[in-house]
């Protein structure tokens, strides 16, 4: 009978995965991939990731060690075995879909599934969780990152069957018995009953109880043991071909006594010449020597039992080189569908779970070594000549590092115990770090290796990162290997390396990795002013964002106020206050408990109550708690208790900062009610609150609306809406700094409205953006009586929510309809359905401001099926109200907003009865190829600018998305469009039915000035046969998204072009004043061109005035308008997200009254 002499055990060696994730995201049909981190601080030159998945036979075993690849799939003369060795089923863990067939109602599925005759293994192995997650990774990130694949070099290779093997206690042999005794280790007997069994098992067994007494062999349902090739720190099974009985005891040795010196040496392990023996076997296949497997284990028992389990691979692998199994392939600048799938074709054979067929083509876990620094080499040589696949543009270079284990195998093919190991103690082999995570020192020439290799990649600008993959390497079980992984992770330029002990947190640290290669501090909301007057008391409000402060490297937020220069409007450098700082302060303590007021909404009660464990419900209560009992921890720690940190002995994630990283929140100033309404009890309301506390309201990531005192900086309030509370614990996680998310991410908006019983209210309304889908309402008339979380509570009014809501990313608008009496007003609240909705259609909706109540909601997509196209993204933005004749306090006739089809909608909501409100595409927004162009800002309404001899409202919009990472590298044409409301008309009106106006692009080394300009022409509009204007954006992929202003009768917006085919990193952006009458030139200057403070002739080139400049290569926020100043201008304020501040003066000509230029 012949037998393999020695088996080759798996190890705590890892496979190596190198990617690059962007974002986490949720994909479903005609959906949006909108990432959680902001796009203004990425950059759509593709990174080149090199994935490598090393394939050591470790990488068959699961999260916990054993490895269970085949299992269930045994000889009809060894099914016996499946309740003992090879189970047939298990509990699918959480975060892993099964790969072949997927869990029965009692979440069990197969760990082996036969198809065409070959087994497949459909278990949660380490390879399987590996691939699902590259898999899932390149199929979502393809088209903004270019990737390539490796593994391991092998050959050789070879399918062989497994015995899972048990050594018996320490100094005893193997007992048999029916009382388990507390405090011993005992596996199921695999020769229980053995008379019963299948043949083979029967045969084996009854060869084995000659040892032991077939009687207490036969009977007994447990046997002890010592240790198991299960546990993680061996993470083997023994490989063996044909002749191997199924399951067999090895005895009678071993010879030597044990693995280490004297018997042997270091230089003996490093030669591959350890070998344990034992004499006898039963049944009998001779003696049975053994060597180290790669983990540096080797059984050295009295007794082993080998019980057979499933099937795996062994092959010769290199040891000074890796195998490059796809190049790097990208899906273009400009992806497209068919880019997208070619690129993702060529990686999916490789990535299929492992069969026992060796003619397959997928990776299979095969190596019996983990030459680790070898394929950092092979990866070192393939990123330094891998060629551009972004044009011409230097592209940055990654790799990560998955690894269930250590290096085990050096640049000469020498053997090396991982440190941690048994085998490292025994052989004397070392390691010692620096304070920063490096290595100082050791003796293992494997570890020394790898980290050479990452040190050359470093120098030729490649990041590595890390992660720790299993039991193996989990800090907590093995702190020498977590310390050599985060070696290699500091020398590669990260910070440490990321445990992952479960599929899901595999997930997490993938999606960590984006988050650590995005840094600064960024602004991305415009400034919000005290006053539009310019004087020594004007300051301005400035909210801000950093991805990684100091001293924890995690995301934080700030709003300053900062004192305007009372002459020129420009921004000082002095700092009046910081909320940042203030808050910090008002939570030291126990002031997270004492001084804040925070109130959620209970959706089960219909209230608002205080945001404390006793009052929220106990859905709430679970979602701060999905996976633990820390919830009510969790929710001192959203408060702002610091000593949950771990700095502080916690385990909770340590913050430089308590205030989140505000984003795209635009702060809001409400003071003293302005609303134009004139009937007695609005006047009297006015008077009332004339004095009433400036309050500045933002929401931020830290999942809050945040109301802060606007001469002080202190926070007097804040409210967590109820939609955020599935994802509150995440704040929580040590990982969230690498796995950002959005919470309150939308802007607020205020609102005088009168309510039933006939008083006025100032109510305060909002959305999450890309955090969530709810719209909440809270009456903030005087914000300091909310001196309590009890008055706090009772002043939330509502939180809506509805299947077609989607992420809502419009700001809500509050308006007037139809009045019945003329000293009662109703209100209502109007949104659009946001972006990602379930039904993927374009939904008004208007609610009741006091209850929350829904007095209509308007499905756009089905009273006009042709507008909207089920297979493409679908939602409504922003929306605008207005008065069809321009008259200020007078009811709203007419809702306008844009969706991301390009279509204009205007609702008539001028009837009394809401029923009757209808709803008509205004206009269809199609670039000159007929490409619809998205609209996500909110339009500006006014009047027909020949007012007023032709009648109805005019209305303003710019086109163009920044959504999603693909938008990023978008060049469609973008334009700008002023569009006549005709009386009477029915119409849906195109392109060809407006004027165009061009634009051009006047770039400063041409025309010697000292910034680009744009240039306009100023066509006349005949208003007989056309119905507006229209102004193509003159840069490629150039775009409207932040919001437009209208005055004095310029349309002033930024523009902002993502970097496109250009190599540097961030935005460009431009100023434009259009003229509204035509969309072209103004017959004046708009721009100082040439500084000196006047407006004249001098401001020309080459004999017109120009339109646009240029401002930053960063991110400009929408225009902030200030003045006049000492010289009669007005101030045109741009906050950019690097944030920096341009002041840019224009001239401030005589004013109309609101109302004809602009209705809201």
């Amino acid at each position: 009978m012949r037998y393999r002499k020695y088996w080759f055990m798996r190890s705590l060696s890892g496979s190596l995965t190198a990617i690059l994730l962007c974002f986490s995201i949720s994909l479903y049909a005609a959906s949006l991939a909108i990432p959680q981190i902001p796009l203004v601080i990425a950059s759509p030159t593709h990174p080149q990731v090199l994935i490598l998945i090393g394939n050591s036979q470790s990488m068959d075993g699961n999260f916990s060690g054993a490895v269970m690849t085949g299992s269930g799939s045994l000889a009809s003369s060894l099914t016996s075995l499946y309740s003992s060795s090879s189970p047939v089923n298990y509990q699918v863990p959480s975060g892993f879909t099964p790969p072949i067939q997927g869990p029965d109602a009692n979440g069990v599925a197969p760990y082996t599934v036969i198809q065409g005759g070959i087994k497949v293994d459909n278990s949660p192995s380490r390879l399987n969780i590996a691939k699902q997650a590259v898999k899932a990774i390149i199929e979502h990130y393809i088209p903004s990152t270019d990737f390539a694949l490796a593994t391991y070099s092998t050959s050789s290779i070879s399918v062989y069957n497994t015995w899972v093997y048990y050594m018996s206690p320490q100094g005893s042999n193997f007992v048999f018995t029916n009382t388990p005794i507390a405090g011993n280790r005992y596996v199921t007997n695999p020769c229980y009953n053995y008379s019963s069994a299948s043949s083979a098992v029967a045969s084996n067994c009854t060869s084995i109880a000659t040892l032991y007494g077939s009687n207490v062999v036969s009977s007994s349902q447990y046997m002890q043991i010592g240790n198991s090739s299960d546990d993680p720190v061996i993470n083997d099974v023994l490989y063996g071909s044909g002749g191997i009985p199924g399951v067999f005891v090895s005895y009678n040795g071993p010879t030597p006594s044990h693995p280490y010196p004297p018997n042997y040496t270091l230089s003996n392990y490093n030669q591959g010449n350890i070998r344990m023996t034992y004499n006898n076997t039963s049944p009998s296949i001779g003696s049975l020597t053994t060597s180290p497997t790669n983990a540096g284990f080797v059984p050295f028992s009295s007794q082993v039992m080998y019980v057979q389990r499933g099937f795996a691979y062994y092959s010769n692998n290199a040891f000074n080189t890796g195998n490059v199994l796809v190049n790097m392939k990208t899906a273009g600048i400009n992806p497209t569908p068919t880019s997208v799938s070619n690129a993702l074709n060529a990686f999916l054979p490789f990535l299929q779970p492992e069969t026992n067929s060796t003619s397959t083509s997928e990776i299979k876990a095969s190596a019996p070594q983990s030459p680790l620094g070898g394929m950092l080499t092979r990866a070192g040589s393939f990123m330094k000549t891998v060629g551009t696949t972004s044009g011409n543009c230097p592209q940055k270079k990654y790799i990560i590092l998955i690894s269930d284990g250590l290096p085990t195998q050096d640049l000469q093919g020498r053997y090396w115990p991982p440190l941690g190991s048994a085998a490292a103690v025994g052989y004397g082999v070392t390691a010692t770090f620096n304070a920063d995570g490096t290595l100082n020192s050791t003796n293992n020439r494997a570890l020394s290796d790898a980290i050479n290799e990452v040190v050359d990649l470093k120098n030729n600008n490649v990041t590595t990162f890390v992660i720790g993959l299993g039991a193996g390497v989990d800090p907590t079980v093995n702190p020498q290997a977590a310390a050599t992984l985060k070696a290699i992770a500091v020398t590669g330029g990260t910070e440490n390396y990321y445990p992952a002990k479960n599929p899901e947190e595999l997930v997490n640290s993938f999606n960590a990795i984006l988050a650590n290669i995005q840094n600064g501090s960024f602004s991305t909301s415009a400034a919000t002013v005290s006053s539009t007057r310019i004087d020594t008391n004007t300051v301005e409000h400035q909210a801000n964002f950093t991805t990684r402060d100091t001293p924890y490297e995690d995301w934080t937020g700030n709003l300053l106020a900062i004192k305007l220069d009372p002459d020129t409007g420009t921004p000082t450098s002095t700092v009046l206050w910081s909320a940042q700082s203030q808050l910090d302060t008002l939570v030291d303590g126990t002031g997270w408990s004492t001084n804040r007021k925070i109130a959620t909404w209970d959706p089960l009660t219909g209230v608002g109550v205080p945001f404390r464990w006793a009052n929220i419900n106990t859905t709430q209560q679970a979602q701060l708690q999905p996976f633990d009992q820390l919830g009510e921890q969790r929710l001192e720690y959203i408060r702002g208790n610091t000593t949950l940190e771990k700095r502080n002995g916690g385990a909770f994630r340590n913050r430089s900062h308590v205030l989140g990283d505000i984003v795209d929140s635009q702060v809001i100033y409400v003071g003293s009610p302005q609303a134009p309404y004139l009937t007695t009890s609005y006047i009297d309301f006015a008077k009332t609150n004339v004095n009433r506390q400036p309050t500045l309201y933002v929401g931020a990531n830290d999942g809050m609306l945040h109301a802060f005192n606007a001469g002080t900086g202190q926070e007097l309030f804040t409210f967590i809406p109820n939609d955020v509370f599935s994802k509150l614990s995440q704040l929580t996680s040590t990982l969230y700094n690498q796995n950002h998310l959005f919470y309150v991410n939308g802007s607020p908006e205020s609102a005088d409205v009168q309510l039933t019983d006939g008083s006025w209210h100032t109510i305060l309304v909002g959305g999450e953006s890309a955090g969530g889908q709810s719209i909440y309402a809270l009456d903030v008339t005087n914000p300091t009586s909310l001196a309590t979380e009890t008055a706090l509570a009772n002043a939330v009014l509502w939180e809506y929510t509805d299947i077609d809501l989607g992420l809502t990313f419009g700001t809500p608008k509050v308006g007037q309809i139809g009045k019945t009496s003329p000293s009662s007003l109703n209100f209502a609240v109007f949104f659009g359905n946001g972006y990602n909705s379930t039904n993927n259609k374009s939904v008004l909706y208007a609610i009741n401001p006091q209850t929350g109540a829904l007095i209509r909601k308007i499905d756009l997509c089905t009273a006009v099926p042709s507008a909207c196209d089920v297979n493409l993204p679908q939602g409504l933005s922003t929306v605008a109200l207005a008065q069809k004749d321009g008259l200020l306090g007078e009811p709203v006739t007419v809702v306008y907003a844009g969706d991301l089809q390009g279509n204009l909608w205007a609702v008539d909501v001028s009837s009394n009865d809401p029923t009757n409100w209808s709803p008509r595409v205004l206009f269809q927004a199609r670039d000159s190829t007929g490409v619809a162009q998205p609209i996500t800002t909110a339009p500006i309404v006014t009047l027909n600018p020949n007012y007023p001899r032709y009648q109805g409202p005019f209305v303003l919009f710019g086109t163009g998305q920044l959504l999603t990472t693909s938008d990023l590298a978008n060049a469609q044409t973008q334009t700008i469009y002023g569009i006549w409301d005709k009386p009477l008309s029915s119409a849906t009106f195109i392109r060809t039915n407006l004027q165009q106006q061009t634009l051009t692009r006047v770039n400063a080394s041409t025309s010697g000035l000292s910034t680009d300009i744009i240039t306009a022409t100023a066509n006349t509009i005949n208003w007989t046969n056309k119905v507006g204007w229209f102004a193509d954006l003159p840069v490629a992929g150039q775009r409207i998204i932040s919001s437009p202003e209208l005055i004095n009768g310029a349309f002033i917006a930024t523009l902002n072009t993502p970097p496109l085919n250009s190599c540097g990193f961030g935005f460009s952006s431009m100023l434009l004043q259009l003229n509204f009458l035509n969309g072209g030139a103004f017959q004046y200057a708009r721009f100082d061109l040439n500084g000196d403070g006047a407006f004249n002739t001098s401001d020309q080139y080459n004999g017109v005035y120009p339109v646009g400049i240029g401002l930053s290569n960063s991110y400009a926020n929408s225009p902030t308008i200030l003045g006049p100043d000492k010289n009669n201008n007005l101030v045109i304020l741009i906050t950019q997200s690097d944030r920096t501040q341009k002041a840019i003066i224009a001239p401030n000509l005589v004013r109309r009254k609101t109302g004809w230029w602009q209705i809201k």
